[in-house]
């Protein structure tokens, strides 16, 4: 009896022994899962931060193309538009004024795509300003064409000079005008998207 009592005290005692460790390991087993599963949980917002980061920097750099291609496009229109504008003070030429005609046609048009380009980047306020930027570079062609097709019909009056010089000058003024609405709008839409990236979600 004393044998029995032994053998059902010893398989008791390893019994309690087993479940006591079985559930000791069992909250060690949760503890580690709980454990894993939070720096899963750290390393999935490490990383989509990282992402973040990268797309606003990718987002950066194709928002200053954009911007330096517009400005780019702009320059090299004003100075087409200059060369076309050589062309009243001297007799007419009708060989010439085509050529430079031309190329201030193209530059424009290209200027004008620089320009959807940088709509299509945003944001709303830059886009709403490289239109304008846009259509002012457009606007500065038309003196000197208009004034280049009234010389090609022979000589013009002082008064018509007067208003071509009035006219040049006026665009101008408003080609300059939006070029210092664009320029600080841009750059702060850059700066804004540096900023943003240097945070954390």
């Amino acid at each position: 009896m004393t044998t029995v009592i032994a053998i059902v005290g010893t398989l008791m005692g390893s019994g309690l022994t087993a479940f006591v460790t079985a559930r000791t390991e069992r909250r060690k087993d949760e503890a580690l899962e709980r454990q894993q599963i939070r720096q899963e949980g750290a390393q999935d917002r490490t990383q989509l931060r990282e992402l973040r980061v990268e797309h606003r920097k990718w987002r950066r750099e194709r928002r200053q193309a954009a911007y330096q291609g517009l400005m780019d496009a702009a320059h090299e229109a004003q100075g087409a538009v200059w060369q076309l504008s050589r062309l009243t003070l001297d007799p007419f030429d009708q060989q010439r004024y085509d050529v430079r005609r031309g190329a201030a046609i193209d530059a424009v048009r290209a200027t004008l795509r620089a320009a959807h380009t940088v709509q299509l980047e945003g944001p709303p306020s830059v886009a709403e300003a490289a239109a304008e930027y846009a259509e002012a570079v457009d606007q500065h062609i038309g003196p000197p064409v208009q004034y280049l097709i009234e010389l090609s019909e022979g000589p013009v009056s002082d008064t018509v000079n007067e208003r071509y010089q009035a006219r040049a000058a006026e665009t101008a003024t408003h080609l300059e005008n939006m070029h210092r609405r664009f320029v600080p709008l841009a750059r702060e839409a850059l700066d804004e998207l540096m900023s943003e990236a240097g945070e954390r979600p």
